[in-house]
């Protein structure tokens, strides 16, 4: 799966420290951001999950719907 997006993670240390974060926290900080972010999905990970399950579901309601008219014909028959 690609990554949801990717860290500057020199600016991003940078910038926690310029706002009082000391070095080692700020760098830890954004190692466990760098990880966490590399598993989600993006949109386009979404979108075509989504239309693979819609794929699956509407082959699956195909099945469904040819079985419930053999059933129907079948009872029609022995009326």
């Amino acid at each position: 799966m690609p990554m949801a997006g990717t860290i500057d993670t020199l600016a991003a240390v940078q910038d926690l420290e310029k706002a009082g974060i000391k070095p080692e926290h700020a760098q830890a900080i954004i190692r466990t951001v760098s990880r966490a972010d590399a598993h989600l999905a993006t949109k386009a990970d979404l979108k075509a999950g989504l239309a693979t399950l819609r794929s699956e579901l509407e082959q699956q309601l195909i099945g469904y719907l040819v079985a419930a008219v053999v059933i129907i014909l079948a009872a029609i028959k022995y009326l």
